[in-house]
């Protein structure tokens, strides 16, 4: 394969301009090509602007700048790419323009120079069916922002060229990116991977289980993600979202990409996000991403005038719980034996009382005699709620943080408006969340309480109904469940999976150093937890992939 040092750019706008300023960036000669003067023009403001910025933040010097913008030409005729050695398309995703593209550059270009598409969902096998040498186009996918994320995935064909593939990926290390090789798959790693987690959060909107706004809290600090699923739609256009589900589902037929509905009614309607001005949040003018108020942004709500909290059980989190309540400013009761009554009695003038119990922990078998009973330690759950509703008051709000049913624990403590369920998640660089699960009988007073109180401790609340995973494992888990079927169906490995989405997406660490962070046993339990069908998800979102099911057996690590 030649040698690359001049580059083809076809298509200016935010991620051509991006691809050109990498390269350029890279010191590489740039031709860069627009439709019309207009479009170009707009191309070379969308670099000044860049580097401009690069410049005010002291990452580029002005000597620097007029370098890298040196090595660019800006053209609106294909011809002046005649002595590219690469040329890169970022033209709009659709298919006939794309073959128009390429037909028209095997007239221009020298038979071994490469052509690359950055399509982020196309079939490069089909882009590349209608060109003189097929052999030589692969797929250059670059995440915007192209100057800052480092990945770009690399996609192959059965005709791809292996030499081709080799220089397009040392190319990609030269400009100090993540390359990651695929095969011609349908949203091919980063987007196939985010495109279902999108569908299942999109879906979980639409059917009222939680408020925009937890929704986004919930994956962004609860998951530790950079940004919630709905932001990050309306800063790459729902419209552009739309289009990418759309193809990967009708290259699928997965039920985890099944196109939504509230989706389309939305671009219908021109709610494009960002780039309009209102997509699922409203911001302050077209282009920016400064949020402001709309009909949908919750009140603040007034002091629920709780001073008192009573905790039930013995362990590290009850323990926990105490002293974060205390350092929050309330009056604490805290009664560690579940089972004596008589302490049980002080609860009762408390605003809410949360059950704590040890529930998991570990029984030594080998310190069993023959004739001991296994005791299960803590008390029995539904035993205690009916004796918490006897004891406290009709307004005291009752909750448990281990894994019960709300709507079971209100009916046994005759007080079901007023009890729900606490899911404690272990922090995260963004902060921590403790999700609050609430039943159709819940008052909205209760969830304020609750609300309040995880303010309170330094956490961050999240509400949604009481269903099996709430909102953080329901969309996280099936999420890694994913990308393991990936790993399984040998379609890419380990490393290039993690590459992806951490360089791709920002994600803090790739799904497998999640999963072995997590746990692949937890992993499992909650993917068997949702397959019960009372998540709402469909069964092959959370059906555990098998090769999850072996390592949990074999307790072997997805990475070393």
């Amino acid at each position: 394969m030649r040698e690359i040092s001049t580059v083809g750019v076809i298509g200016l706008g935010t991620m051509g301009a991006g691809i050109v300023e990498v390269f350029a960036r890279g010191g590489l000669t740039v031709v860069g090509v627009e439709t019309t003067q207009e479009f170009a023009d707009r191309g070379r403001a969308i670099l000044q602007a860049s580097t401009d910025r690069a410049v005010a933040r002291g990452k580029l010097d002005e000597a620097g700048q007029a370098e890298i913008l040196g090595r660019i030409t800006i053209s609106t005729d294909l011809n002046d790419l005649a002595e590219a050695d690469l040329v890169v398309e970022a033209v709009p995703e659709v298919m006939s323009i794309k073959h128009d593209v390429f037909g028209t550059l095997d007239g221009i270009v020298a038979q071994d120079a490469v052509l690359a598409s950055n399509t982020s969902s196309l079939s490069i096998t089909e882009i590349a069916a209608g060109t003189a040498h097929p052999e030589r186009v692969v797929g250059m996918h670059f995440f915007n922002p192209a100057p800052v994320l480092k990945l770009v995935e690399v996609i192959t064909t059965v005709r791809s060229d292996q030499a081709v593939v080799d220089g397009v990926v040392e190319l990609s290390r030269r400009l100090g990116k993540k390359p990651v090789v695929v095969g011609d798959r349908a949203g091919f790693v980063a987007n196939y991977l985010l495109f279902g987690y999108f569908t299942s959060a999109l879906r979980m909107l639409e059917q009222g289980h939680v408020s925009r706004e937890d929704l986004d809290t919930a994956m962004r600090v609860g998951a530790g993600l950079p940004m919630g699923p709905l932001t990050l739609v309306d800063l790459v256009g729902l419209d552009v979202c739309h289009h990418i589900g759309e193809v990967i589902y009708g290259h699928t037929r997965s039920p985890m990409h099944a196109p939504s509905a509230m989706l389309g009614r939305m671009v219908t309607a021109g709610l494009l996000g960002r780039k309009s001005g209102r997509g699922f949040y409203t911001y302050a003018k077209p282009g920016s991403g400064q949020v402001v108020p709309d009909e949908l942004t919750p009140a603040e709500a007034a002091p629920s005038g709780v001073t008192s909290v009573g905790v039930v059980g013995d362990g590290a989190l009850a323990e926990e719980l105490v002293e974060r309540l205390e350092n929050g400013g309330y009056a604490v009761v805290h009664v560690s034996e579940a089972d004596d009554s008589d302490a049980l009695a002080a609860l009762a003038g408390v605003g809410v009382v949360i059950e704590a119990q040890d529930l998991e922990a570990e029984v030594d078998l080998d310190d069993l005699e023959d004739d001991d009973e296994l005791e299960i330690p803590g008390r029995d759950i539904d035993d205690l709620f009916a004796e918490l509703g006897e004891i406290t008051g009709p307004d005291t709000v009752l909750a448990t943080v281990n894994s019960a049913a709300a709507v079971a624990l209100g009916a046994l403590s005759g007080r079901p408006e007023r009890t729900l369920v606490m899911r404690v998640h272990a922090p995260t660089g963004n902060g921590q969340v403790i999700e609050i699960g609430r039943t159709t009988a819940t008052d909205d007073a209760a969830v304020a309480v609750l609300r309040e109180l995880v303010t309170k401790v330094g956490a961050e609340p999240v509400v949604c109904r009481d269903r099996a995973g709430l909102v953080v494992d329901a969309l996280l888990v099936p999420h890694l469940n994913d990308a393991v079927r990936m790993l399984d169906e040998g379609y890419a490995d380990v490393e290039d999976i993690d590459t992806a989405l951490q360089y791709g997406l920002g994600y803090p660490a790739g799904p497998f150093a999640m999963i072995d962070a997590i746990g692949a046993d937890e992993v499992l339990a909650v993917c068997e937890e949702l397959s019960s069908g009372s998540a709402g998800l469909p069964r092959e979102a959370v059906e555990p992939s098998p090769l999850l099911v072996e390592h949990v057996i074999l307790d072997r690590p997805f990475t070393s």
